[in-house]
């Protein structure tokens, strides 16, 4: 579903509040909260309700409260703009983006000039496609032979004979053919281009975004769509070939930009710079951890959101609806040899500071009893330095004598060392790292991580 905010006025400052995920902010920590309300636009007022679980907003007797959740970015609501910033500083976000995402290695704007500093995570990534699109042009635009017809005085390719036929014989001093051409104007390149104009548009930077308009009027004779679709996205993705393969970081964060415009303008009005972009920085979580684990664990395997069917089932005589029973979906199966070994979820909050939600523990609890070790393991993105494992037992209500029954492994991902290990300017020691730190998230016993190099 699309979000359509209100634009902000011609010349009517926004009440800017600066906020981290999953934090809360209201009158108390910031004054001009302090009797503010949406309910004069409803329209606003149902924005702000369809914003809930990524930006849940509340009307209190003292103003306004605001509180962040996983999703990160920059959003309108009438004259309050609201900006959700990561709290990972921007180089070492640049770093688990680009390993994340598999993106190239391309130069990125020192800490103290980040786009994100001042707008948002959205021209973190608008920078790292600029970097990206201006090393495709470097090497040269892709071409390919596109399907064209015209009646030629000089005949190329194929004669269509058939038209010939129905003109009653040839009549003018040209021939109707069917020939091949080598254009730069084609899918690829037309998404491409379409990226680098909707990310001009979503950029408050004024240098970021006349580098944008640059690439772009390099893209001469070039066509592109205002209404860049997801499907035209995933159909460029699909063609890439051996000759292509480069495009497919830039490919991918155009993805991304498209997905975090939830939030737009109707398109009759007049579009604004930034009516309002998401990113969901717990997917990116995920993703994040995936990557890392399947290509540095050296004594397992893991595998993606695997259903787990066999845990739910409902009993064969109290069925009458005949309903499928649940399949929980644990973000990651750990097995070792052909046997499973346990259960990881990965949740981008972090939980040494913030604590652990009551539903995410009961989610964990089930995992742990369906594994065969008795044991799950949350793995949370955190930045304290003094962040260690938890664990959390599974007790029966009444006594038996195991005393409990499973166990709740909380562990903690250290995301500043994590982005360090991953530099690619890092010797041999970083990919020791690796393989130490990813068999370390992986173990189903309470630890303590031992982040040494070497």
């Amino acid at each position: 579903m699309r979000l359509k905010p209100t634009p902000l006025p011609e010349g009517l400052p926004a009440l800017r509040i600066e906020m981290s995920e999953w934090m809360s902010v209201g009158p108390s920590q910031n004054p001009s909260l302090k009797g503010f309300s949406l309910r004069p636009d409803m329209r606003v007022a149902q924005l702000a309700e369809t914003l809930r679980g990524k930006l849940d907003l509340r009307e209190g007797l003292d103003g306004l409260e605001i509180t962040s959740t996983s999703f990160v970015g920059l959003v309108d609501l009438g004259p309050l703009r609201i900006s959700v910033r990561p709290k990972l500083p921007n180089m070492p976000l640049a770093q688990l983006l680009r390993y994340a995402y598999g993106l190239r290695d391309v130069k990125v704007h020192g800490e103290a000039q980040s786009p994100t500093i001042r707008y948002g995570l959205h021209d973190l990534l608008i920078s790292l496609l600029a970097e990206e699109v201006e090393e495709l042009l470097h090497r040269g635009l892709s071409r390919r032979y596109v399907p064209l017809s015209a009646d030629l005085e000089n005949p190329r390719g194929r004669i269509v004979m058939n038209q010939i036929v129905r003109k009653g014989g040839v009549r003018e001093a040209k021939l109707p053919c069917l020939y091949f051409e080598r254009q730069t104007d084609w899918h690829l390149n037309r998404v491409l281009r379409s990226g680098l104009e909707i990310a001009a548009k979503m950029t408050e930077d004024r240098d970021l975004r006349f580098r944008l308009h640059r690439l772009s009027a390099m893209f001469y004779g070039v066509d592109f769509n205002a209404k860049l679709t997801a499907d035209d996205v995933e159909w460029a993705q699909l063609s890439l070939t051996r000759l292509t393969a480069a495009c497919q970081p830039a490919l991918t964060l155009i993805g991304l930009l498209r997905n975090m415009l939830g939030l737009s303008f109707d398109s009759a009005q007049k579009p604004s710079r930034t009516p309002g972009f998401l990113f969901d920085m717990n997917i990116f979580f995920q993703r994040l951890l995936s990557r890392f684990l399947k290509d540095n664990l050296t004594d397992a395997r893991i595998d993606d959101e695997q259903p787990f069917r066999d845990l739910f089932a409902y009993a064969p005589d109290a069925n009458p609806r005949r309903r499928a029973a649940p399949a929980p979906r644990p973000d990651y199966a750990i097995s070792r040899g052909n046997h499973l070994s346990g259960f990881l979820d990965a949740k981008y909050r972090d939980v040494w500071d913030k604590g652990l939600p009551a539903e995410w523990l009961y989610q964990l609890s089930i995992y742990a009893l369906a594994s065969p070790c008795n044991v799950s393991v949350l793995l949370y993105a955190s930045m304290a330095a003094t962040a260690r494992d938890e664990r959390i037992e599974v007790r029966q209500p009444v006594a038996s004598p195991q005393g409990f029954s499973a166990s709740v492994i909380i562990r903690p991902v250290p995301l500043k060392y994590l982005a360090d290990i991953l530099n690619p300017a890092n010797s041999l020691s970083s990919r020791l790292a690796r393989s130490r730190l990813a068999n370390q998230l992986a173990v189903t016993t309470t630890q303590q991580l031992d982040l040494a190099a070497g």
